[in-house]
């Protein structure tokens, strides 16, 4: 099944981002029509569910074994000096989803061409990072036909050796909720500051006062995490700066409502202290990845023996696969990449192509087992 590394290399050229990804649900749409047996359900945005049903049950007691897998790229300048690098200028498969949506493709091709007596789901979704595509999907009602038991998912990890997967009962990724805070002053000339509010002191100080609130607040473990990831204000150097905009992200294992509450709160007040007000808007969030204990000693029992599992740590990687295990009976784990030296979302994170086969292999497996 090397052949489909030219299937990697075709995707990865080709990176759109959320619910822009019409060259590459084209490219999937044309591949799979060439093959027998299928059904295909799309919808009014880019993202495609594949039918297969290969059991002699009636329809109304079937049960679908649901694999999942994400299209979008990333609005990431590609550095990796590839010879397939991508062809859209600022956009780049940065976070391995052309891995993912390459071995779900050869996960359909293998079942067409074995003909398990199973009914499968194969879903192709389009905006995972940030966007609410999962929400989008579940929206729409297509599954509430089907009675799921159980859904499937991976993600390639930089810093696991090919040949490698980790994973874990419980929650294996934690809920993240991105947020921006819009801080505004008054101008002034910086000679004369006691004249304006200074909209990026204001800013400056919410930063340093949530951290050190939250790292207060809260135990001093992974449980959370308060990140500020861009800060745009001001307009020239020696005037007071009127606005200022935080963009950052939250990310903990539970009680986001008291996290959330401390960053409101906080920027309230860094706000009042100079002179400003602020606005916190929060965006979109996703449900903790939970792990169903039945499908993780599952994995263990079906993994081939080339294969190796160690046992993951929960992280706080944000995933909209979360949805689908708070409906259903589900499992993610992570899937050897090779290259630790790079990470997740870096212009420079090309995952080796033998995790494409790994990552068939365990899917296979767990779609095999009794």
């Amino acid at each position: 099944m090397s052949y489909l590394y030219s299937v990697r290399k075709s995707l990865h050229r080709i990176p759109e981002i959320g619910f822009k990804e019409f060259k590459t649900h084209q490219f999937i749409s044309d591949r799979l029509h060439q093959l027998a047996g299928l059904k295909f359900h799309t919808f009014d945005f880019p993202g495609l569910l594949v039918k297969y049903e290969g059991s002699k049950t009636k329809q109304e007691n079937k049960e679908y074994y649901l694999f999942r897998t994400e299209m979008d790229a990333l609005p990431v300048l590609e550095k990796t000096g590839a010879s397939f690098a991508s062809e859209h200028s600022g956009y780049m498969h940065a976070c391995g989803h052309d891995i993912h949506i390459t071995i779900l493709i050869g996960l359909i091709e293998h079942v067409v061409q074995e003909k398990p007596d199973k009914d499968i789901l194969f879903l192709f979704q389009p905006a995972e990072e940030g966007k609410g595509g999962a929400e989008r999907i579940l929206g729409t009602g297509v599954f509430d036909n089907y009675n799921i038991k159980e859904a499937y998912a991976l993600h390639v990890k930089p810093d696991l050796p090919v040949n490698t997967i980790s994973c874990c009962p419980g929650i294996i990724f934690g809920i993240p909720l991105e947020f921006d805070v819009h801080f505004t002053g008054s101008s002034a000339h910086a000679a004369n500051p006691d004249r304006g509010n200074d909209a990026v002191m204001a800013a400056s100080h919410f930063v340093q006062q949530t951290d050190s609130i939250i790292a207060k607040k809260l135990p001093p473990n992974k449980s959370r995490l308060f990140h500020i990831g861009r800060i745009e204000g001001g307009q020239i150097r020696n005037i007071v700066a009127d606005k200022c905009k935080v963009e950052g992200t939250l990310r903990v294992f539970s009680k986001m409502n008291e996290l959330r509450e401390t960053v409101t709160d906080s920027a309230h007040a860094s706000a009042k202290l100079f002179g400003c007000s602020a606005e916190v808007k929060y965006l979109g969030s996703y449900d903790a990845v939970y792990n169903s204990e039945r499908l993780y000693n599952k994995l263990k029992s079906c993994l081939p023996n080339q294969i190796t599992l160690v046992t993951a740590d929960p992280a706080l990687t944000g995933e909209d696969f979360g949805f689908f295990t708070s409906r259903y009976e589900g499992l993610l784990f992570w899937l050897g990449a090779g290259v630790e030296k790079h990470d997740l979302h870096s212009p420079y994170f090309l995952p080796d192509e033998k995790a494409i086969l790994t990552g068939i292999e365990v899917f296979k497996s767990l779609l095999n087992a009794r």
